[in-house]
């Protein structure tokens, strides 16, 4: 179960200083937005360089970062670069057309590849939301239903890893079930969707997000010892990412370190 809702409010209530890369008429529109929500205690402080805000969060000079609108291959990679990363983890989280939160990964076209990336995957995502007191369900997706194993070697290996991702999740203590290709099963049961491969993650995210009326508040970077919440630049505004890093923070997410 997700108490998104309850997140976002701890976020408001806070005095937060969250870094964010919008800088101008962005950034004083976001922070208006923000005090004509009742959330005027958190800070915005505006970076135009990658490099600037990845050392700000390192420095922890600032709670918490959003990407905004700056390049996610250039914020990504200051990112790798200064917390010495060889890969970055990141989960979505996301609301249907029907007001559902619920979370997806991968979401990255180059993450999640292989079964163990997932697995890594969905266990980063356990720990790092563990100070939040959420109960997650993973539902884990394949490329078909288990009678189309035959209709092609990539579709029955999905479907052979799928249930060796459930195994190994349950294995951690954690409640999985495989819905195969049925993405609608999986929504409406379950809290953590996990996509075969993060080209599907990422055409799920796009399909739900930019087609299907469903909303995207911004996907914490798991593995980072402090908040980063990424988000696309085609966003109208930013309040919601700024409320979600901002409960992340409070909450004392992302205080373990890289998985």
């Amino acid at each position: 179960m997700i108490d998104l809702e309850g997140l976002l409010a701890k976020g408001c209530t806070s005095d937060e200083r969250i870094g964010i890369g919008l800088t101008g008429k962005m950034l004083s529109s976001t922070a208006s937005l923000l005090s004509d929500s009742g959330c005027g205690g958190v800070e915005l402080v505006g970076y135009e360089e990658p490099s600037e805000m990845s050392r700000a969060l390192l420095k922890r000079e600032i709670d918490a970062v959003v990407r905004g609108t700056l390049s996610s291959k250039d914020v990504l990679g200051e990112l790798r670069e200064a917390y010495g990363l060889d890969r970055i983890l990141r989960t979505a989280v996301l609301g249907s057309a029907d007001g559902k939160a619920f979370l997806l990964t991968p979401v990255g076209i180059d993450e999640g590849r292989t079964l163990d990336q997932r697995t890594d995957l969905v266990l980063a995502t356990i720990g790092y939301l563990r100070p939040t007191g959420w109960s997650l369900k993973a539902g884990v997706l394949s490329k078909g239903r288990t009678e189309d194993g035959g209709r092609g070697e990539d579709i029955r290996l999905s479907l052979e890893e799928g249930v060796e991702l459930v195994n190994r999740l349950r294995a951690n203590g954690i409640d999985a079930d495989h819905h195969e290709i049925l993405v609608e099963e999986a929504a409406r049961e379950c809290d953590l969707l996990v996509a075969p491969d993060g080209v599907t993650g990422n055409l799920m995210f796009r399909t739900l997000h930019f087609v299907g009326a469903g909303r995207a508040y911004g996907a914490p970077v798991l593995n980072l010892p402090g908040v980063f919440v990424d988000t696309s630049r085609a966003r109208e505004d930013f309040v919601e990412p700024v409320l979600l890093a901002a409960g992340l923070s409070k909450l004392g997410c992302g205080r373990a370190g890289e998985v």
